[in-house]
């Protein structure tokens, strides 16, 4: 790893290091031999640590990570732009842009690239710090609101640091860390690689749970702390909060997205076989809805409840009814959508597309608003900003701010 300070951006690299120059602490979790790649629920292993290290939610708060909770919905308190936004500042970090950013408590922007480097922005478009990893960032941040940072890079290690860019620890997670971390309301953070791992905000594992495959969705938590998660052997898992299974529910593909949690703790999810889900709360199937493309976008929900709005890779939008999966529109773009659509305060849902747009479309009809091209596809969700802004993030390794022309 290696840190550095705005000062040395533009030369030569240093070593990561923690305060006082000390190299940050590396922390391996205990080997244990991995199930075989089918393996299902009941013959998965567990590894739970022998001394769990008490942690006080208060001190790693959740504040910002993907889909704006660790019930992964979407959705934004905020209101974005209006009309078709001009560019207020970019920011160029010379990579694809894969990871989708996030903003800190105090307007910080955080975001990596494919070039294995994760940039802090200030909220005036200048770099706060960066930090460079051996391998791609696909990974989106997550963000306590004292500041914490962790991240995952696909050198196989989750990556903590405040908010100054100072190395806390990293973690192994044994294969490429290109799921997104969350944060509990508990203050664990929970996080996939070669299987799914909690992890306190120290550094030390609580649990480590094989789940067949490789896992690359972010996890969702549930308010009783129950996680969900899904895995590239095909199933998704619901695993309560010491670790163990509870349920595993098999789609015809594997799960990229993360899962939506719905008010009493329900479940909607898209997979590779072309399908959205949805699921009670142990894992029984209520409805799901075929699109013509492999669905690795997450779910945004309405503040209703009603209605859930998903990308597939066929290049569609799609609008469901929330109780009977039901598509009530479809809007169409000219590249697949991997991104997801995010639904901000006044019924805008703004979202990327591989066609290098970023459209916002009226969420009650799917009737278009506007389009503006970010110069390269769009796969990272945006965020909305206050002040009408929006931050977006796009292949040609540009971030930008974009807001409403005065």
């Amino acid at each position: 790893m290696r840190y550095v300070p705005v000062g040395l951006i533009a030369g030569a690299m240093i070593a990561a290091c923690g305060p006082a120059g000390q190299p940050a602490p590396r922390v391996s979790p205990a080997s244990t031999p991995k199930p075989a790649p089918d393996a299902g629920p009941d013959n998965g292993i567990l590894e739970r640590a022998a001394m769990v290290e008490p942690v006080r939610p208060e001190t790693n708060a959740p504040f910002a990570m993907m889909g704006g909770s660790a019930r992964h919905l979407h959705r934004s308190e905020l209101a974005g732009p209006r009309t078709a936004p001009r560019e207020i500042w970019r920011f160029s970090t010379g990579a694809r842009i894969f990871a989708s950013p996030v903003m800190g408590p105090d307007g910080t922007i955080f975001a990596g690239s494919v070039d294995g480097t994760f940039n802090a922005i200030g909220a005036d478009g200048r770099l706060r710090f960066s930090y460079v990893c051996g391998e791609p960032i696909f990974s989106t941040a997550a963000v306590s609101a004292s500041g914490t940072v962790f991240v995952g890079c696909d050198d196989d290690t989750l990556l903590a640091f405040g908010s100054d860019g100072a190395a806390r620890f990293t973690y192994d997670l044994g294969e490429d860390a290109d799921s997104s971390p969350v944060i509990g309301a508990d203050g664990v953070v929970y996080v996939g690689g070669d299987a799914l791992h909690a992890v306190a905000p120290t550094g030390s594992r609580r649990f480590k749970l094989w789940l067949g495959r490789h896992v690359s969705a972010s996890p969702a938590v549930r308010p009783d702390g129950s996680i969900v998660v899904g895995s590239h052997d095909r199933r998704l898992y619901g695993v309560l909060p010491d670790g163990t299974v509870d349920f595993a529910f098999a789609t015809g593909g594997p799960i990229e997205g993360p899962a939506a949690i719905l008010d009493g703790g329900e479940v909607v999810f898209g997979s590779d076989d072309g399908r959205v889900y949805r699921l009670s709360a142990r894992g029984r199937l209520r409805w799901k809805l075929e699109t013509k493309g492999p669905v690795r976008s997450g779910v945004a929900v309405s503040a209703d409840g009603r209605t859930a709005y998903v990308g597939s890779m066929d290049g569609a939008v799609y609008a469901l009814d929330l109780a009977t999966g039901k598509e009530r529109w479809r809007f169409a773009t000219a590249g697949p959508v991997r991104a997801t659509p995010v639904l901000d305060a006044e019924g805008r849902l703004y979202v990327g597309s591989r066609d290098r747009s970023l459209y916002a479309v009226d969420a009650a009809t799917g009737a278009p608003i506007w389009r503006v091209d970010l110069g390269g596809e769009v796969d990272a969700n945006v965020a909305v900003a206050q002040g009408r802004r929006l931050v977006a993030a796009a292949d040609d390794g540009v971030i930008r701010v974009l807001g409403e022309a005065p």
